[in-house]
């Protein structure tokens, strides 16, 4: 599994919140302005593999549109269309991308859960751009220890319980919804030791396995309803993005100019470089999981 027990996961943890709240800048050059932004990975075709040799905005878009086809591809994958929840719990929310999404796409009630206070607002502000601020409720909390006021038809996270204590995040979720209701996420998971320091610390994440997932989840009366491979279809997006950032160093260097640290580039350029080899080498994973209450 990881280098650290499952139960040091912690999503309010100062290590985790520090790491998010001084990521606004970065995130926003590189997959803003929004109003839907997002921080995760993103979905290219099966076998495509586009040219890296263009314009840094166009590969700035291209990583974006990828965002954009993973949440499309999990609304299919999980049954969105069919069966839209009324009411859905956004688990780690980052900049409200997603939650503006299921508002968007569904017209659900979404309360959007963060563990750092300063994207409350930023939150706001893009739900209010994107004509759903009476739709998304950003709110303040630890996800290991949720307390809504009311139940859920469904919960999502993109890429957040990597950070959290499996347990408790698993029962937390089982208490906010409604019996039947479903529990679906995308995250990366370890399949070699060895390169569990460098994934964990790069990202303050506590990688797991499929397997302790769905003991986690079963223990609190979850049943795992889909489990859905998208690791080959992720391995561009780190090439793609290895690109932009090689642009962004390229168009400093030319201009003298430094929206962004050059050390911070850097270290994302060389980072981005191992991942690929990590998930294309299958010592790490990225698949999507739907778990559901009984009811």
């Amino acid at each position: 599994m990881s280098s650290r027990s499952v139960a040091d996961g912690a999503a309010g943890s100062s290590e985790v919140i520090d790491y998010y709240a001084n990521k606004l800048p970065d995130v926003m050059r590189k997959y803003g302005p929004g109003p839907r932004v997002h921080f995760h990975l993103g979905l290219f075709p099966p076998g495509e593999r586009p040219n890296t040799s263009v314009p840094r905005e166009t590969l700035r878009k291209r990583l974006i549109e990828a965002q954009e086809n993973m949440l499309d591809f999990a609304a299919e994958t999980w049954g969105v269309s069919a069966n839209p929840p009324q009411r859905i719990l956004d688990v780690g929310c980052g900049f409200g991308g997603g939650a503006i999404y299921w508002a968007q796409r569904c017209g659900a009630a979404v309360t959007a859960v963060t563990n750092v206070p300063g994207h409350v607002p930023v939150v706001r502000e893009l739900a209010t751009a994107a004509n759903v601020s009476h739709l998304v409720s950003p709110v303040v909390m630890d996800a290991n220890e949720l307390a809504v006021p009311v139940r859920h038809d469904a919960a999502v996270a993109f890429e957040s319980v990597c950070h959290l204590d499996r347990r408790r995040a698993f029962a937390a979720v089982a208490a906010a919804l409604r019996p039947g209701g479903w529990f679906a996420l995308e995250d990366h998971f370890l399949l070699r030791d060895e390169w569990a320091g460098m994934i964990n610390g790069y990202y303050r994440t506590n990688l797991g396995t499929v397997r302790e997932y769905r003991e986690s989840a079963e223990a609190c009366g979850f049943t795992l309803e889909r489990d859905t491979d998208i690791t080959d279809r992720v391995l561009e997006f780190w090439v793609q993005s290895m690109a932009w950032t090689a642009s962004e160093l390229d168009h400093a260097y030319a201009s003298k100019e430094w929206p962004l640290p050059e050390k911070r580039l850097i270290d994302s350029l060389i980072a981005h470089g191992r991942f690929f080899r990590a998930w294309r080498d299958r010592a790490a994973e990225t698949r999507m999981l739907l778990f559901r209450l009984p009811g």
